[in-house]
């Protein structure tokens, strides 16, 4: 879908070839990996920032940004999994904010973007801040949604199966 958008690449390449952050490829996230979500969110965003005529190479900078944190978040049940969850929230963005800025320049609306994309924890500044975090709490209610299915699909496969050899 993305890779034949030749003005999306040409913004999004220089970071997907990047070395750091090539490491989301093996962090899990929602149904896939935090490399597939943000190259999703990204596109998504950019289809309508371009569309609108706003700043959509800052936006999908920003959005490929959002969630370069760089770290597994441990989501085993625990009874500190609350309190981990709400300070993942809260942190995952200033984090990746530190990781995007040791490695790539900046400007306001990309720092605004990954900063404020939990809304509502902190309050976008920008149209491009919206975006990119509207699309990343659509894409992962979209992401969970496949992941339950294919826990309930796997769990029914294995009932069927289950049936039939009986």
């Amino acid at each position: 879908m993305f890779c034949t958008d030749q003005r999306f690449m040409k913004v999004a390449g220089p970071f997907i070839n990047h070395r750091e952050f090539q490491k989301m490829k093996k962090i899990p996230h929602h149904n896939d990996s935090v490399y597939d979500h943000v190259l999703n969110v990204a596109y998504q965003a950019y289809r309508v920032s371009y569309k609108k005529g706003w700043d959509w190479e800052s936006t999908i900078r920003g959005a490929l940004l959002h969630d370069f944190y760089l770290y597994q978040f441990n989501k085993k049940p625990r009874w500190s999994l609350l309190i981990d969850a709400y300070n993942h929230m809260v942190n995952h963005p200033l984090k990746a904010y530190e990781n995007a800025s040791k490695h790539f320049h900046l400007n306001p609306i990309e720092k605004d973007i990954i900063i404020s994309h939990m809304f509502p924890v902190r309050v976008p500044k920008y149209k491009e801040s919206w975006i990119v975090s509207l699309m990343d709490k659509s894409l992962a209610i979209i992401e969970y949604s496949q992941k339950f299915k294919k826990v309930v699909l796997g769990y029914e496969e294995k009932e069927e199966s289950y049936q039939k050899a009986q």
